[in-house]
């Protein structure tokens, strides 16, 4: 009876995503962050969300970014709810692009994960922008691109290619994932 209330297809695609989340945390955190370009360590969960928010809609990136973001911040000391709010409404906002406007196709995957990745670097490097000085002139001399935040952008340019280019791959598996039935 209990059975009956539970959709299992759905359960084993949510094991089967939740252990490739952990296999891509564990890669990224392991072995991808002692390949720094520039002292610059990549990001490989946001692809993983964007990915599957992609194939499977909304609700389930929303869900995969809640967790991936909840063990990124885990995992990266300094920010505590950063991630889990960026990827669950970056997966939240690829699905339901996804669902309506996206074709599920490698270029849009390609322009999320640009997107995503763009908007997680951004919210790293925001305290460092906005914070670092209360003064007036700090927003002036950003605006202008003023020469002491050059190093702080030029960061989160490298950050964001880096993980772009390492995190292309994701698709694949994803796609394989979402098109394959998983029985009743």
């Amino acid at each position: 009876m209990l059975l009956d209330l539970i959709d299992l297809s759905k359960l084993r695609r949510a094991i089967v995503y939740g252990l490739l989340m952990a296999a891509v945390l564990v890669l990224q955190n392991q072995i991808v962050s002692r390949m720094p370009v520039l002292g610059v360590r990549p990001m490989l969960l946001p692809a993983l969300v964007v990915a599957v928010a992609l194939f499977e809609g909304g609700v389930w990136g929303g869900v995969l970014g809640l967790a991936a973001g909840y063990f990124a911040d885990f995992s990266c000391a300094g920010h505590v709810v950063l991630f889990t709010i960026t990827l669950s409404a970056a997966g939240f906002f690829t699905g339901v692009l996804g669902k309506y406007m996206l074709h599920k196709g490698f270029v849009s995957y390609v322009t999320m994960l640009l997107l995503t990745l763009a908007l997680v670097t951004f919210c790293q490097m925001f305290r460092f922008l906005f914070l670092a000085d209360q003064d007036a002139r700090a927003f002036h001399a950003l605006y202008i691109a003023g020469p002491a935040y050059w190093p702080v952008l030029r960061t989160g340019l490298i950050q964001v290619v880096w993980s772009l280019v390492l995190s292309l791959p994701l698709y694949f598996p994803c796609k394989i994932i979402a098109a394959r039935p998983m029985g009743k």
